[in-house]
């Protein structure tokens, strides 16, 4: 399968990785979260409104974080709960699609790639600002942090009336900008 081309069922692909991880249990938002409903960021992303993106629960290339003690989650970028606790990103859809194994349901739990020198190429991210109107660019050498919908962001404090700003974890850096309807390395 061609990087830039996915399939279109597809979010992810980890093109180096350090540590897969399935530790910790999945808390039930990871199942049941809306990926298109929500605030004017979430309602207006235009990565999440392609084929295929209206899955529920937490999608492949999207940020995992500790939720207790062995509970897995989404890292929420303005959540006081999560929002400096990411652990990696998640590698496959935790529903899965119809008619193939859905490995996350089964097994309550959720796979996620982390580690320095993990490199992945995703076709999910944020494209508005945290007011939904203001559309990101990314370019090569832009930090990359959890939005408050557990998607990559390049801006920080996803809670513009908190000291999130200062306590964001990074998660990566732009090594390819993205491409519009295409995927992106990071």
């Amino acid at each position: 399968m061609d990087q830039n081309n996915p399939s279109p069922d597809q979010h992810l692909n980890v093109l180096y990785r350090q540590t897969y991880n399935t530790l910790g249990i999945a808390v039930a938002v990871d199942f049941t979260q809306d990926n298109l409903v929500g605030d004017d960021q979430k309602k207006n992303n235009a990565q999440l409104m392609l084929p295929k993106k209206t899955n529920k629960g937490l999608l492949a290339g999207s940020v995992a974080a500790v939720y207790g003690s062995g509970t897995i989650g989404p890292c929420a970028g303005d959540s006081s709960t999560t929002f400096d606790k990411a652990v990696g990103i998640v590698v496959n859809d935790a529903v899965g699609n119809p008619f193939e194994s859905s490995s996350g349901i089964a097994s309550q739990r959720i796979v996620y790639a982390h580690g320095t020198g993990t490199v992945i190429s995703t076709d999910i991210y944020e494209t508005r600002a945290t007011d939904g109107t203001v559309v990101l660019s990314y370019t090569a050498g832009d930090r990359l942090y959890s939005s408050r919908h557990g998607l990559l962001t390049k801006t920080t404090g996803m809670d513009n009336t908190s000291t999130i700003a200062t306590m964001c974890t990074l998660i990566g850096i732009v090594l390819k900008a993205p491409v519009p309807d295409r995927k992106s390395v990071v």
